[in-house]
């Protein structure tokens, strides 16, 4: 039996809440900046003490100024007796939001206090100039991952807007292409948007640390914002038709701290003049997380779900002034399974006198449902709202409402999104099949559009009814025809791993791969390459979304080739198998995992490409051999697949081919396969196309490309090209055979700048580890003073002559003099110890001769009611100085870091997949207005090297001088004599040479001294000695 309560307004309290911005802080603060990277090892730094007792100052500055603000803006509050609600109830009067043009005093204030407790302490200004130091500019994020939110189309059906982590980009549904995008500002990030109901060109924002913002979205334009203590969750807006623009109300679903209950809030925002009139209350509360509403017919219905409970809200006054008189009557429907996605459609229909009967809820009309369930099936509810009202009426027996819903069933896991089409005969649904599927209510029958790429999160029909706009889980979105289902318009994001902690997740359902409990996938770096002709390359899982991890792992199975300046993907091919529009299922129902692509390099010329993909079977298939866990880890590391491959770029495709595969390249010599047989790291050489690995063998192989002979002669491919392979030239052998297996967990390569070394590192779990030195063309390995370390490894690089090794200590060796040349201890601020290899990164830039450093941290600065605040801090510096060159804060974690080619510096990935480049700026001239100094002449002959005889002090005289007739005329009597060939002379004709010269393509060449002696055999006529 539905429920049926009525709940009075409350008013609530909506407060200012600070934005957390991104801080850059240049050379002048140097210090500083290595005080909160360092702490607590003065012998490794002398500016350690004092930069730690800076640190402690300022953290106590910042903390008292805090203390001091705040008493000022609640005596400021006092003096002016603020009153900012009209409406009160029994618990009092309570104030409405805060306007911008109030709000943004206090910003102005707050920030203007930051600079004063951020300014460095005892620096000598003499020694950090700022126009010796260059500095670095951090560029606006691109990419990231689309919201799970559905796009909204124009009323003209001209552009379609898409929300991302913290922007709207606005495309032009006739290009494809991103006209405009509008950024909410700051770290904070989007909870949802809506049209304005008064006026289409108005688009209301709401965002995690409550704000609401309203654009015009055409222009581009931010026009108000108000500040909230509620992060929002979803937002509507409605608009009376007998009232004007002032009276348009926007509903939220919002939340209070990360404790306290859901409501469905309505709020009437003022601007201007009129900012202390605004007015916020609270419609309905629930313990239960309110997944989702609509809000209908002006604001006269809400439809609600929490749970397996769909919640209908009916009001006669919508535009009730004041806001606090406002109230809903509320009725609740147990449904047969959790709800995951739900659409409304109203029908009106003419007034007759049996419709009268039904009171003052005819006035809404008829009220259609359709929700998607949990378990994959759809249920139809016709006329729900008149059938709930004449259920209450015990008199009306004869016309009781049925409340049975009309059942469809296709899917196998959850329906993720369903739409009613314009006419209503028709429900359009999508899940993770991969599949579209169209109803036809009337027959029952069903039709599908399969093989989408990807499992569908969104969907929207188009005001006309003449197109679908599908959010895809890979971070793309396209148009489609309803007349043909052909795709129209195509927009694809970024594909990598995201945080999924801003997103609702679905309830775990039990499955024979998780009988018990979620699969959570675990949480590695993003793979990331930059070189060659094609830009930005990422290793991808074939699903991004964080709605449904419990049913698909995040394996990396996919090579996206991304252009960073477009913000576009150019291509997106497979670098494992993979079965993404294929059932995916096994004969048991169980999921089908992929492999996974755990190590990714290309070469320095951007021709060649590396991957290593690993595959275990799962444990359910080897429940007939295992009868512990124990046995269970070793039966399934004897069955992992890992496989080694290089790929070759082809120009024609604009994609990477695969030329050869090694299966188990660092496999044990008795055959059986344990955790020896992993492949470590893989390193390309920066000056050759040449590859190292490191496995758990405690070996170190070098891969080269050998073109591919049979019988003799060079195999050729359709195109005339020389056919290659990939062998290994060289093994090195590391000296830690005396070693446990279950001892060293990990291990780290790094080239020198021109490949005459390699740096190995084997990180130890109990016992201090070193770094040992390999020479690949001698092969030999030394371990030199290069420790001890303790600790994870998480980077290592070398820049010159200097040797970086970032594990819990940051320490740079030289490596000629074979000390250390500074180094200091990390600060233990990690957010989850068992994250940190996926947080810290190292990456160097050996032609420009720095490296970076990101370290995630807590920004205790800002107070979040909603939990700790994650940021990371990246620091550039030169392995000649210890203080950093710049320090820059970004939000969240960063997930990857690799250095960029064009433009020169760095390329950051965080959690939210948002791209950011760090690159430097031209030093700044000096002072002064001296001319600049003219070219100097280019040198054309010996008078230019050595001078002119006749001119003062070896000077060239600028006079043109006259031709000298002596030279003149001795030239005729010079006489060339012919030359006479020797008898023995070998004449060796040019295409021999040539042919001789050209033993293979420049990365398959063989040694100079083969070359030299086939060169010597020809001249000398391969006579014998």
């Amino acid at each position: 039996m539905p429920k049926r309560k009525t709940e009075e307004a409350q008013p609530e309290h909506n407060g200012i809440h600070k934005h957390k911005k991104l801080r850059t802080h240049q050379s002048s603060s140097a210090e500083n900046a290595t005080a909160s990277l360092a702490q607590g090892d003065e012998k490794e730094t002398p500016l350690e003490s004092s930069a730690q007792k800076d640190h402690k100052e300022a953290k106590a500055a910042r903390k008292q100024a805090r203390k001091i603000a705040r008493q000022q803006r609640r005596d400021e509050d006092a003096r002016a007796g603020r009153t900012q609600n009209r409406s009160s109830t029994a618990d009092g009067d309570v104030p409405a939001p805060v306007h911008a043009s109030e709000a943004l005093k206090w910003k102005k204030a707050e920030k203007r206090r930051r600079k004063e407790v951020m300014k460095p302490r005892g620096i000598d200004r003499s020694v950090y100039k700022s126009d010796e130091t260059p500095s670095w500019t951090v560029s606006k994020p691109v990419g990231g991952q689309m919201l799970d939110l559905d796009p909204l189309f124009s009323p003209k059906e001209d552009y379609l807007l898409i929300a991302f982590g913290s922007s709207i980009h606005v495309y032009s549904t006739a290009t494809s292409l991103m006209v405009r995008k509008l950024r909410v500002g700051g770290s904070d990030r989007i909870g949802s948007f809506a049209f304005s109901s008064a006026d289409p060109n108005h688009l209301y924002v709401g965002t995690n640390e409550g704000v609401v913002q309203v654009w015009d979205w055409l222009q581009g334009q931010k026009l108000h914002f108000w500040f909230t203590k509620c992060r929002i969750y979803a937002i509507a807006t409605s608009n009376h038709v007998d009232a004007d623009e002032s009276s348009e109300i926007v509903y939220t679903i919002d939340r209070k701290g990360a404790g306290g209950p859901w409501r469905i809030s309505a709020h009437r925002l003022r601007s201007g003049s009129e900012a202390d009139q605004s007015e916020v209350v609270t419609l309905r509360k629930s313990q239960e997380p309110i997944t989702a509403f609509k809000v209908v017919e002006n604001g006269k219905c809400i439809i609600a779900t929490s749970g397996s409970v769909l919640t209908l809200g009916t009001t006669d006054f919508p535009a009730q002034a004041p806001l606090g008189g406002l109230s809903y009557t509320w009725r609740d429907i147990e449904c047969p399974e959790w709800i995951s996605c739900f659409d409304v459609r109203i029908v009106h229909e003419e007034k007759s006198s049996t419709n009268k009967q039904s009171g003052k809820d005819s006035r809404i009309g008829r009220l259609d449902i359709v929700i998607g369930g949990l378990k994959g099936s759809l249920h139809v509810y016709d006329d729900l709202l008149r059938n709930l009202v004449r259920r209450e009426r015990k008199s009306d027996k004869e016309m009781l409402g049925d409340l049975t819903s009309r059942r469809k069933h296709w899917h196998r896991n959850a329906v993720l999104t369903v739409k009613w089409s314009r006419d209503g005969n028709y429900i359009i649904s999508g899940g993770l099949e991969t599949v579209l599927l169209i109803w036809q209510l009337e027959t029952g029958s069903h039709s599908t559009l399969p093989h989408l790429g990807a499992a569908l999160e969104g969907l929207v029909v188009s005001p006309s009814g003449s197109s679908y706009a599908i959010r895809l889980a890979d971070n793309s979105a396209m148009i489609l025809s309803t007349a043909e289902l052909k795709p129209t318009f195509s927009v694809a994001g970024i594909q990598l791993r995201a945080d999924d902690r801003d997103r609702l997740q679905l309830p775990h359902v039990a499955n024979v791969d998780t009988p018990n409990k979620r699969m959570v996938p675990s949480r590695e770096q993003n793979l990331l390459a930059i070189g060659g002709p094609s830009g930005l390359l990422c290793a991808i899982p074939s699903t991004t979304s964080s709605r449904i991890p419990s049913t698909l792992p995040q394996n990396a199975s996919y090579l996206q080739t991304y252009d960073v300046l477009s913000a576009q993907q150019l291509a997106k091919q497979a670098l494992t198998r993979t079965k993404a529009t294929d059932l995916n299922v096994g004969p048991e129902s169980n999921t089908i995992e992929e492999p996974n692509v755990v190590l990714m390099r290309i070469s320095s010329g951007g021709d060649w490409l590396a991957t290593v993909d690993e595959w275990m079977p799962p444990k359910r298939d080897l429940a007939l051999v295992i009868h512990s866990d124990e046995q269970a880890i070793v039966e399934r590391q004897g069955r992992r697949e890992i496989h080694l491959k290089f790929w070759s770029w082809d120009p024609e495709r604009k994609l990477y081919e695969l030329v050869s595969r090694i299966d188990d390249p660092h496999a044990s010599q008795s055959g059986v396969a344990d955790e020896h047989n992993r492949v470590f790291d893989l390193v390309a050489n920066p000056s050759s196309s040449i590859f190292a690995t490191v496995g758990g063998d405690g070996l170190v192989r070098v891969w080269t490309a050998h073109v591919r002979i049979r019988d003799g002669s060079t195999v050729k491919d359709k195109k005339g090209g020389s056919l290659t392979d990939w062998r290994c030239d060289a093994t090195i052998s590391i000296d830690i055979r005396a070693l446990s297996p279950q001892s060293y967990t990990s291990a780290k390569l790094a080239y020198s700048t021109d490949g005459s070394c390699i740096a190995v590192a084997y990180t130890l779990a109990s016992s201090p580890w070193t770094v040992h030195i390999v020479d690949p063309y001698l092969g030999t390995a030394r371990s030199g003073p290069y420790g001890p370390f303790t600790g994870p490894l998480y980077g290592l690089g070398i820049v010159d002559r200097y040797l970086i090794v970032l594990s819990d200590q940051l320490r740079v060796w030289n490596l000629v003099t074979q000390r250390l040349a500074y180094g200091f201890t990390l600060a233990p601020q990690q957010p989850h110890s068992g994250e940190q290899y996926s947080f810290k990164h190292l990456a160097v830039d050996a032609e420009r001769g720095t490296f970076a450093v990101a370290l995630p941290d807590i920004d205790e600065s800002v107070p979040d009611p909603h939990g700790a605040i994650l940021y990371s801090k990246v620091t550039i510096f030169e392995p000649t100085n210890p203080a950093p060159i710049f320090v820059g804060t970004i939000p969240r974690t960063v997930t990857a870091l690799t250095r960029s080619h064009r433009p020169p510096g760095y390329v950051v990935v965080n959690s939210a997949a948002e791209i950011r480049t760090f690159t430097p700026r031209q030093t700044r001239p000096q002072s002064g207005m001296a001319l600049p100094t003219p070219p100097e002449t280019q040198s054309r002959g010996l008078k230019d090297i050595y001078g002119d005889p006749n001119s003062v002090n070896g000077t060239v005289d600028v006079e043109v001088q006259k031709p000298r007739t002596d030279i003149l005329a001795n030239l005729s009597a010079l006489s060339v004599e012919p030359r006479v060939d020797e008898p023995d002379a070998v004449v060796v004709p040019p295409e021999k040479l040539a042919a001789t010269l050209d033993a293979g393509p420049g990365y398959a060449m063989p040694p100079v001294s083969e070359l030299f002696e086939r060169v010597a055999r020809l001249f000398a006529g391969n006579r014998e000695p």
